[in-house]
């Protein structure tokens, strides 16, 4: 997700719907009309190392804030329902509700120069974002695998932990992926390049 409300942390709870809310893809309908409606590719590079942190935040990297496990490079192209279309290049460490996230805009030039490296490792979805309640709810159908995720993000800990899920996404959900592994979007690309993307590629830099 963009835009982490901690400084450089991703806080987010995750669920595994069974389907979509009901009236999601009706733009006129009242469950979107204050929310909008992205479609998003994004591309898995190969692992980043403690010099790439450095590079991507300008600094040196305390020891303490460089993951060690669960390393992502991750670059992304969204397109608003305005037309505006936005690329960035992340970083991610670590798994469940709190990961360590540092992200930057990257042109589009680079972008797609460094999509051929991605392959076997991409996904294409549309994401719903709802604001509800001081939250902003983000429900993503993925095009690449059969797979329906709801999304949101918290200031805190205690404050994902207290979140309570909407009367209208309650219905549809199959179960909580916060610590699942293998609902993350890392891992959803993975498994669309084994059951039908292309392979091969060279990595790329990004200038």
């Amino acid at each position: 997700m963009s835009g982490s409300p901690a400084d450089g942390f991703e806080i987010e709870r995750k669920w595994l719907l069974h389907r979509l809310p009901p009236g999601l893809e009706d733009p006129a309908g009242p469950l979107v009309a204050g929310g909008e409606r992205w479609e998003i590719r994004q591309g898995y590079l190969a692992a980043p190392s403690e010099s790439d942190f450095v590079a991507l935040t300008g600094r040196v990297v305390p020891e303490s804030e460089v993951p060690t496990v669960g390393r992502i490079r991750e670059i992304r192209q969204t397109r608003d329902g305005r037309g505006a279309v936005r690329h960035v290049h992340t970083l991610k460490g670590g798994s469940g509700l709190v990961r360590r996230e540092v992200e930057r805009p990257i042109t589009e030039a680079a972008f797609e120069a460094a999509w051929a490296g991605t392959v076997s490792r991409r996904i294409e979805k549309v994401r719903w974002r709802i604001p509800e309640a001081g939250l902003l709810w983000e429900i993503d159908r993925f095009r690449t695998v059969p797979v329906v995720l709801a999304e949101v993000e918290a200031p805190d800990r205690d404050a994902a932990l207290a979140i309570r899920l909407p009367t209208w996404l309650a219905t549809c959900i199959d179960r909580e992926v916060t610590d699942d592994p293998e609902f993350t979007n890392a891992e959803l690309a993975f498994r669309s390049g084994r059951i039908g993307g292309s392979s091969g590629g060279n990595g790329a830099d990004l200038r």
